[in-house]
């Protein structure tokens, strides 16, 4: 296993992970736990990988420096896909300091016995030195995603290694965007983002305009997880902007879930109605969220930078379906509400009782944040064709209201 040099003297020696399937509460194609060697007069590893995967990381170190000239280690985060490789380095290194916030220190040792480690301390504008035109620089990134979190920036070679953010799921063989492409890795940043980043919208604006403060240029984005931003690292950096900021598409997303085919026909015809308006609809339907191109966590990418959320659910023992009510669990912790512009919404379904699922739907879209416009479209049994034909008019009437905003 060969380290990959991203440039003169700084090194990717992460892992990749082939065969995760599900991290997080969302389906993965595979990722990759990236760890970076920065060679100066001293040696720093900045971040590591997951519990097993120490072998792949030494190795690609070996390639370059034996792993004992390692000088520092840099802890990015205490989350064990970044840090499940530090027990076995701080073995291997005895006595080597480990730079991470006071907030990492405090999450460390709940994970491992950190009684040998030699914990080094950083704030944000604290530097490292490492010799040969190599300085390190720090910037605490609390609850970006967790307290702890921190990026570390290599202020010569203007490389940001900000962990988690900017990152993207995938296992590949390709190291760097232009290799996998454009469009393909921003396709795969934006799922990281919808179902990781949305809760924290607010404060990577925050942070951003705090790296512009500090002067910090960014050159090239190195994240803990996916391939390397070199060619592109403006054009990710925009599309944070853009998504933290709610910048959207003529675009509306259908969700919803039935039992015997009365909300599925209500869907179709929603979708219709906006389509006959010239605006893009995606539908989903969740079946338990297990069937391809359907679970949670790929759909909320599509929500993401949509204009408009449309939710249906039958009535199930005066409840909404239960496939609905996870979806709304999952859409409430990501807080789409965060964003600076906020979506519409609204919710339908079908009952054979006396109904009332529409209105949880639309509790929680509200609980999350979504600008719910009505008290939606509730149908008894099965629609009929003036139903549908209603249905497909509230599509056209949304459809306009979202080529207005």
């Amino acid at each position: 296993m060969k380290a990959i040099e991203i440039t003169k003297g700084v090194y990717w020696v992460g892992a990749i992970d082939w065969n995760i399937r599900d991290y997080h509460g969302y389906t993965l194609p595979g990722t990759t736990y990236n760890a970076y060697l920065v060679v100066g007069d001293k040696i720093a590893l900045i971040d590591s990988a997951y519990p097993g995967f120490d072998n792949q990381i030494l190795e690609r170190i070996r390639s370059v420096v034996d792993p004992k000239k390692i000088d520092y280690l840099i802890a990015n985060h205490v989350e064990k896909d970044h840090s499940g490789t530090l027990p076995a380095l701080t073995k291997l290194l005895p006595g080597a300091p480990v730079y991470c916030t006071a907030n990492a220190r405090q999450g460390f040792s709940k994970h491992y016995d950190t009684t040998d480690w030699n914990f080094r301390i950083v704030k944000s504008g604290d530097t490292l030195s490492l010799g040969r035109d190599r300085t390190l620089t720090f910037l605490e990134a609390p609850l970006l995603h967790w307290p702890d979190s921190m990026f570390t920036y290599l202020v010569e070679e203007k490389i940001l290694f900000p962990n988690d953010a900017f990152g993207q799921h995938i296992a590949s063989s390709q190291r760097f965007d232009d290799q996998l492409g454009k469009e393909e890795t921003l396709r795969h940043a934006q799922k990281f983002f919808a179902n990781l980043i949305i809760p924290l919208a607010p404060r990577v604006l925050k942070k951003l305009e705090e790296a512009g403060r500090l002067g910090i240029d960014i050159k090239m984005i190195a994240p803990s997880h996916g391939v390397i931003w070199r060619s592109y690292a403006a054009d990710i950096v925009n599309a944070y902007v853009n998504w933290c900021n709610g910048v959207s598409k003529d675009k509306v997303t259908i969700v919803y879930d039935s039992m015997h085919g009365s909300t599925d026909a209500m869907a179709k015809a929603f979708a219709e109605g906006i389509m006959e308006e010239g605006v893009e609809v995606k539908v989903y339907v969740l079946k338990d969220g297990k069937a391809e191109g359907t679970h949670r966590s790929n759909i909320v990418p599509d929500m993401l930078d949509s204009r408009a959320v449309l939710i249906g659910s039958p009535t199930l023992q005066n409840q909404m379906y239960p496939t609905v009510a996870d979806f709304l669990s999952y859409l409430k912790g990501l807080e789409p509400g965060k964003l600076a512009k906020k979506k519409i919404g609204f919710a339908f379904g079908s009952h054979g009782g006396k109904g009332g699922a529409i209105k949880l739907v639309a509790a929680d879209m509200r609980a999350a944040g979504i600008d719910v416009i009505n008290e939606g479209f509730e149908v008894y049994y099965r629609p009929d064709e003036k139903e549908l034909q209603r249905c497909a008019e509230m599509g056209r009437e949304l459809a306009r209201r979202v080529k207005s905003l």
